[in-house]
């Protein structure tokens, strides 16, 4: 949520990392490997939903670097 409170980004807490691929991926950390682990969806860029032809929310690319950005320096 500090995405959303402090940089004005839409953000939720959700309690599932999705399904099929990503669902696997954190199972497999957190059951199989048994390390510390967390998901992150972040929206496709605006010409990845350009280029799909789906309707599916998309961030510039600036917005996602500094989103990315606020991540990871909240992480470290």
């Amino acid at each position: 949520m500090f995405l959303s409170n402090t940089r004005g980004y839409p953000a939720k807490i959700s309690n599932t990392a999705g399904t099929y691929l990503c669902n696997n991926i954190m199972y497999l950390n957190l059951h199989e490997y048994k390390i510390p682990a967390g998901f992150i969806h972040i929206p496709a860029s605006h010409s990845l939903a350009i280029h799909s032809k789906k309707e599916m929310a998309s961030w510039s690319d600036e917005d996602l670097l500094k989103a990315v950005k606020v991540i990871v320096g909240t992480l470290v």
